[in-house]
Protein backbone atom coordinates (compact mmCIF):
# COMPACT_ATOMS: atom_id res chain seq x y z
CA UNK A 1 0.00 0.00 0.00
CA UNK A 2 1.51 3.34 -1.08
CA UNK A 3 1.23 5.82 1.78
CA UNK A 4 3.76 8.71 1.45
CA UNK A 5 2.93 10.40 4.75
CA UNK A 6 5.12 12.02 7.40
CA UNK A 7 5.87 10.07 10.57
CA UNK A 8 8.02 10.61 13.62
CA UNK A 9 10.79 8.17 14.41
CA UNK A 10 12.60 7.09 17.53
CA UNK A 11 16.15 6.26 16.46
CA UNK A 12 19.37 4.74 17.71
CA UNK A 13 22.38 7.05 18.26
CA UNK A 14 23.50 6.18 14.71
CA UNK A 15 20.17 7.29 13.23
CA UNK A 16 18.55 3.92 12.49
CA UNK A 17 14.82 3.83 13.28
CA UNK A 18 13.56 1.64 16.14
CA UNK A 19 9.94 2.86 16.20
CA UNK A 20 7.74 4.86 13.83
CA UNK A 21 4.63 6.77 14.88
CA UNK A 22 2.03 8.40 12.70
CA UNK A 23 -1.66 8.56 11.81
CA UNK A 24 -1.69 4.79 11.12
CA UNK A 25 -0.37 3.93 14.59
CA UNK A 26 2.95 2.84 16.07
CA UNK A 27 5.26 0.48 14.18
CA UNK A 28 8.02 -1.23 16.16
CA UNK A 29 11.07 -2.00 14.02
CA UNK A 30 12.12 -5.63 14.41
CA UNK A 31 15.11 -5.30 12.06
CA UNK A 32 16.55 -3.29 9.19
CA UNK A 33 16.41 -5.39 6.02
CA UNK A 34 18.04 -2.86 3.66
CA UNK A 35 19.55 0.58 3.95
CA UNK A 36 20.82 2.72 1.10
CA UNK A 37 21.59 6.33 0.24
CA UNK A 38 22.50 7.96 -3.06
CA UNK A 39 25.05 10.81 -2.78
CA UNK A 40 23.33 13.99 -1.59
CA UNK A 41 19.98 12.22 -1.11
CA UNK A 42 17.97 11.10 1.90
CA UNK A 43 18.57 7.63 3.35
CA UNK A 44 16.05 4.88 2.54
CA UNK A 45 15.25 1.93 4.79
CA UNK A 46 13.34 -1.29 4.22
CA UNK A 47 12.25 -2.53 7.63
CA UNK A 48 10.62 -5.56 9.18
CA UNK A 49 8.03 -4.02 11.54
CA UNK A 50 5.25 -4.96 13.91
CA UNK A 51 2.08 -2.99 13.12
CA UNK A 52 -1.28 -2.83 14.94
CA UNK A 53 -2.44 -5.46 12.38
CA UNK A 54 0.59 -7.76 12.76
CA UNK A 55 3.98 -8.19 11.06
CA UNK A 56 4.75 -6.24 7.88
CA UNK A 57 7.49 -4.73 5.74
CA UNK A 58 7.76 -0.94 5.65
CA UNK A 59 9.76 1.36 3.41
CA UNK A 60 10.72 4.71 4.93
CA UNK A 61 12.85 7.67 3.97
CA UNK A 62 14.95 9.27 6.70
CA UNK A 63 16.27 12.82 6.92
CA UNK A 64 19.52 13.94 5.30
CA UNK A 65 21.13 14.17 8.76
CA UNK A 66 20.38 12.55 12.11
CA UNK A 67 19.35 15.88 13.69
CA UNK A 68 17.22 17.12 10.77
CA UNK A 69 14.00 15.16 11.48
CA UNK A 70 11.48 14.70 8.69
CA UNK A 71 10.78 10.96 8.24
CA UNK A 72 8.37 9.72 5.52
CA UNK A 73 6.55 6.38 5.47
CA UNK A 74 6.38 5.43 1.78
CA UNK A 75 4.69 2.06 1.84
CA UNK A 76 3.74 -0.88 4.03
CA UNK A 77 2.96 -4.40 2.92
CA UNK A 78 2.43 -7.57 4.89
Amino acid sequence: MLIDEPVSAETTPTGRPVQLSGPRGHFRVRRVLEEWQAPGQARFYRLQVTTPDGPAIAEVMGPLSVSAGGWTLHRVWG
